[in-house]
């Protein structure tokens, strides 16, 4: 991907998003619970699809690292565990398919 597409990307989202910050009004407080529980379902949804090769069948390294994430996440709840756990998921099954070769 070329570099100023994730730069005009990037710098459109900040734009959109400093905005809404300033033109908008605050939203109702049953509105703001709403909208402070979105970035979780959205993570996971994003997180889902990287579950999968653009074939359709599971990604290996991609579900030992999800799967080693949410176990983490289940007992701790710290999201900086459940990114260590992830990594050291990824990071097993890369040096097992090294040294299976």
């Amino acid at each position: 991907m070329n570099i100023w597409i994730i730069v005009a990307l990037g710098a459109l989202t900040y734009a959109s998003r400093a905005a809404a910050l300033v033109l908008l009004p605050d939203p109702p407080a049953r509105m703001r619970r709403f909208l402070e529980r979105i970035p979780a379902p959205l993570f996971a949804s994003l997180a889902a699809t990287a579950l999968f090769t653009p074939q359709g069948s599971l990604a290996s390294p991609a579900l030992l690292a999800a799967t080693a994430g949410a176990l983490v996440a289940v007992r701790t709840r710290s999201l900086l565990l459940v990114l260590f756990a992830g990594i050291v998921g990824y990071a097993a099954y890369t040096l097992g398919v090294l040294l299976l070769r």
